[in-house]
C-alpha cells in the first residue's frame, strides 16, 4: 500500500472513530473549551477545578455542586456538553451528573442527569423543591464504563424540552421555560460514602437545527415507562442538598 493511500485510510478511520460532535445548528451561540478560566462561571469552590480543558468536579459524599454560567440567556437553542464518568465508583446509581439549564438561580432550574448505571432522569428544580420531569430510567445509549465520556444534548424550542444521549434521542417533554430565557451551567452530584470526580468538557450553544417536518407531522406515541427496579427510594439517586453558593 502507497503511503499516500494509507494516509488517507487512516485519516477516514479518524473521523470514523472520533466522537460526533450534536448541536450542529447553522450559528454558534456559545462555547467554552475550558482553557481559561471564564468569570462568569464562579468557579470559586476548593472542589473544582479547570485543567486540560476540562472542569473537574470533586464534590464531598452525598453533596452536589452546581455551576451556572452567568454571562447569558438562552431560549430556543441546542445546548451540547461532554460528561465524563468517574473512574472509580462504588454505587454507580448514586452519583450523577449531567447540564443544568433554564436556570434562574441556585433554586430553579432543569437538569438532565445520568449515572454510570446507564440510568438518565430529567428533573426541575423550583424554589428549591424536586420535581421529577422524567423519572429514572434505564437508557442503552449511556456509556457505562469507567472514565468513558457521554456527550448530552437538551433542544429548547419553545416550551419543548428534547434530549439526546451519544446523539440518540432520550425524551422529549414540556417545560416552562423563563421569561427571558434561562441560564446553563452543569452540575455533579458524589455517592454517600465518597468523593467522585467528573469531568465536563466541549461545551457548546448553537441556535436550533431545522425541523424535520416528517417528524414534526408524524411524532411518535409517548410510552409511559415503568420506575427502573434497580433504583430505590429515596428517587435513584435522590437529589443532595446544593451547597450555599459563595457571594
Amino acid at each position: 500500500m502507497s503511503m499516500k493511500v494509507k494516509a488517507c485510510v487512516i485519516a477516514a478511520l479518524t473521523v470514523v472513530s472520533a466522537p460526533a460532535f450534536a448541536c450542529n445548528g447553522p450559528k454558534t451561540l456559545f462555547t467554552d473549551n475550558f482553557r481559561e478560566v471564564d468569570a462568569s462561571w464562579g468557579l470559586d469552590s476548593p472542589d473544582v477545578s479547570v485543567e486540560d480543558g476540562k472542569v473537574k468536579v470533586k464534590a464531598q459524599p452525598d453533596i452536589s455542586n452546581l455551576l451556572i454560567y452567568k454571562g447569558l440567556l438562552f431560549s430556543d437553542a441546542d445546548f451540547c456538553l461532554s460528561s465524563r464518568m468517574p473512574n472509580v465508583v462504588a454505587n454507580s446509581d448514586n452519583t450523577m451528573a449531567g447540564p443544568i439549564f433554564w436556570a434562574q438561580d441556585y433554586d430553579n432550574y432543569y437538569m438532565f442527569m445520568i449515572t454510570p448505571s446507564g440510568y438518565a432522569e430529567i428533573t426541575r428544580k423550583v424554589q428549591g423543591k424536586w420535581i421529577d420531569v422524567i423519572p429514572w430510567r434505564q437508557d442503552t445509549n449511556i456509556k457505562r464504563a469507567a472514565g468513558s465520556t457521554n456527550v448530552l444534548e437538551v433542544q429548547t424550542r419553545g416550551d419543548s424540552i428534547t434530549t439526546f444521549i451519544n446523539g440518540a434521542k432520550f425524551q422529549t417533554v414540556k417545560g416552562q421555560v423563563p421569561e427571558g430565557g434561562g441560564q446553563i451551567g452543569m452540575r455533579a452530584q458524589s455517592e454517600k460514602d465518597q468523593v467522585d470526580t467528573w469531568k465536563f468538557s466541549n461545551l457548546k450553544v448553537t441556535d436550533l437545527p431545522p425541523v424535520d417536518a416528517s417528524a414534526a407531522t408524524n411524532p411518535p406515541t409517548p410510552v409511559a415507562a415503568p420506575t427502573p427496579a434497580a433504583v430505590t427510594t429515596p428517587a435513584a439517586p435522590a437529589p443532595a442538598t446544593t451547597p450555599t453558593p459563595a457571594q
